[in-house]
């Protein structure tokens, strides 16, 4: 029989494309939201919204958005707790058959329906007391259905991907499940445009026979997906409850932070998604099918962006720093949205609605990995129910007042003028804000700290293992291998605590002035006097303050192999009394040339070893050759293990 450790070590190694149950979530998510666009562009014809001549198009495309979001303020949470308590793929999978049925339910009631596909406003479906309903409300019924559903997938989905893919990749596979069903639901868009004529009720017949079989056969992938379940959990599976949820949510701000940020960016996409087919009529004068082809086609253009937003974060490739990522991607955003209603070109409409879809896909796959890696698993399919209710609640509120608006188009189209300003300030406060905050004791240090992070991680690669063997208080001496002029920063953005390096005098360029000002580093004399140069370096640990030392004293360049230690930080360790970590780095650009160093891209490595002191009876040759030691065993480890928490297979 196999161990399920060896099969998660597998799975934690397995790139995104050869991960199978990942690639049967994205095509089962990528048919689903297929599915979707077919049911909404069917109930916009059926409602009359693409008939010519009208001018509350965008209130009747609000209306299908709120019937079909309003069931995820209660079903969300019901779809949450399932989640916690039932198998997620086998959840995932019954949604989607049931959203099959009722999308062939609908062909069914339409199969003998002739000419145009608006229903008639006068036809009675069914009294209620001495209430006549009319029928067109069996849209609204339909919608109702398939978003109860939907509802439920929604927080299931986000709860089971961290199961199937590795953290490192979760930001990674987000992007990609998302781009993908933008992608889908793109190509639902310009099928189901092509395909559903306002004029032409059979036409509407075929494609909710469509989305039925795309619901029906993909739905059944489910089934096929390895999922794992951690082993250890701190809440037993049968009191699992909505309140617990909320009790979480109370104790941890931080997951409430990045819930209320889902809300401000789905509530947003929610005004501006209406809002095209309102710009479409009041900007360009377009009706029937044109102002259909126009709504379609920019729908289409946000879908190009927000794959090519996915495309971006899989660039990106790190979670970490996902908060500035985020901000900044806001505040574009906004400025997309702004531009949208201020230039009232058409061609410049389009290029607003892909960088819409850009740097709004960017902003939602940010705060949902940073969602998801704030809850642990035995606790996630609630939260993220939560978050779902949360967030279709006030997009739902947003349909619901378009909807009742009296004259939606214009109001709406004005209302995108405030819209894109509050977004960009939110954007732009909160990064500064997220900019200036740190580790360090002054903004300045906290903004270059940030900097450096951000550049090493993406541009670099830079991966750590083993941050948790760095102190968070007291003297620490970091004694690192020296690979290239890159080591300081790639140091610096994995230890959260400012680091104070050592360096030589010689090395103290006055055009830097302002640089060494700000992250000032211990400088060290070349005129001999050794005692100063390590009282200089003592009297920093004395005040518990971490120091950064290479005890090579050179860099490796192209040979990475260790160069003769020099004694002196074994020596500072036992005069201060402070803890030493070994450190190892590798995979930095092997190049002679120091410049190259930070403009070749890397994949870096840097390996933290367990704290030490050295041995007080030992000489200090002895305690050298110790350290030394303890680096080389670091470099010996290899490929940084990957392994998330112990995991097994579950369904």
């Amino acid at each position: 029989m196999s161990d399920p450790h060896d099969a998660v070590d597998a799975a934690r190694r397995t790139p995104l494309w050869r991960n199978l149950s990942f690639t049967l979530m994205w095509t089962s998510t990528a048919a689903s939201g297929f599915g979707d666009r077919m049911i909404m562009l069917a109930a916009l014809a059926l409602l009359g919204g693409l008939v010519a001549g009208i001018d509350n198009r965008a209130g009747i495309q609000a209306s299908t958005q709120f019937f079909f979001f309003v069931p995820y303020i209660v079903f969300s949470i019901v779809g949450g707790w399932l989640a916690d308590h039932v198998p997620r793929k086998w959840l995932l999978l019954a949604c989607d058959e049931a959203r099959g049925v009722i999308l062939f339910t609908c062909f069914v009631l339409l199969y003998a329906a002739t000419g145009s596909a608006d229903m008639p406003r006068d036809t009675v479906w069914f009294t209620l007391g001495q209430f006549d309903v009319p029928r067109y409300w069996q849209v609204y019924v339909a919608l109702f259905a398939i978003g109860v559903f939907a509802a439920i997938f929604n927080p299931t989905r986000s709860a089971i991907v961290p199961q199937i893919v590795p953290l490192r990749q979760l930001q990674g596979a987000n992007a990609v499940i998302l781009g993908i069903n933008v992608v889908a639901s793109m190509i639902g868009m310009i099928v189901g445009g092509r395909i559903i004529d306002a004029e032409s009720a059979p036409s509407v017949r075929t494609g909710l026979l469509i989305g039925a079989a795309f619901y029906l056969v993909s739905g059944s992938f489910f089934a096929f997906m390895r999922v794992r379940r951690h082993e250890v959990s701190a809440e037993p599976q049968q009191s699992r409850s909505f309140t617990k949820g909320l009790r979480y949510l109370r104790q941890h701000r931080r997951a409430i932070i990045y819930i209320l940020l889902n809300i401000l960016v789905w509530s947003c996409a929610a005004a501006v998604s209406t809002s095209f087919i309102g710009i479409g009529s009041v900007y360009y004068g377009l009706s029937g099918d044109d102002v259909k082809d126009y709504f379609t086609n920019m729908s289409a253009t946000v879908g190009l962006g927000m794959l090519a937003g996915a495309g971006v974060i899989v660039g990106i490739r790190t979670r970490r720093e996902s908060a500035l990522v985020m901000m900044a991607a806001m505040t574009m955003a906004g400025l997309s949205i702004l531009l949208l209603v201020a230039v009232p070109v058409r061609w410049a409409g389009f290029v607003c609605a892909f960088g819409l879809g850009v740097f709004g896909n960017v902003a939602i796959v940010s705060v949902l990995t940073m969602l998801q890696t704030a809850t642990p698993n035995y606790v996630r399919g609630r939260i993220m129910g939560i978050n779902a209710m949360a967030n279709t609640m006030f997009s739902v509120l947003t349909y619901f007042t378009i909807w009742r608006l009296p004259r939606p188009d214009d109001t709406l189209t004005t209302a995108l003028f405030v819209l894109g300003p509050i977004l960009m300030l939110i954007g732009m406060y909160a990064g500064i804000g997220h900019v200036m905050s740190g580790p360090a004791p002054t903004r300045r240090c906290n903004v270059l700290w940030r900097i450096t992070r951000i550049f090493v991680l993406i541009w670099h690669r830079l991966h750590w293992e083993g941050r948790e063997n760095v102190p968070h208080d007291g003297p620490v001496i970091l004694a690192s291998n020296h690979t290239t002029g890159l080591d300081p920063m790639l140091l610096q953005a994995a230890v959260p605590r400012i680091i104070r390096w050592v360096m030589l005098e010689s090395f103290r360029f006055s055009v830097l002035n302002w640089f060494w000002n700000t992250i000032e580093p211990v400088f060290l004399g070349q005129d001999g006097k050794k005692v100063s140069n390590i009282r200089k370096i003592v009297r920093r640990l004395e005040q518990g303050e971490i120091v950064g030392m290479f005890p090579e004293g050179g860099l490796q360049r192209t040979d990475r192999s260790l160069q003769r230690f020099h004694p002196g930080v074994v020596r500072i360790a036992q005069r201060a009394g402070a803890m030493i970590v070994p450190v190892w780095i590798e995979g930095t650009p092997m190049r002679d040339t120091m410049m190259w160093h930070f403009l070749q891209p890397s994949q870096s490595v840097v390996r933290f070893g367990k704290p030490y002191r050295p041995d007080p009876d030992a000489s200090e040759q002895q305690a050298t050759a110790d350290l030394r030691r303890r680096i080389e065993q670091l470099g010996a480890v290899g490929a940084v293990s990957t392994v998330d928490p112990v995991a097994k297979p579950d369904g």
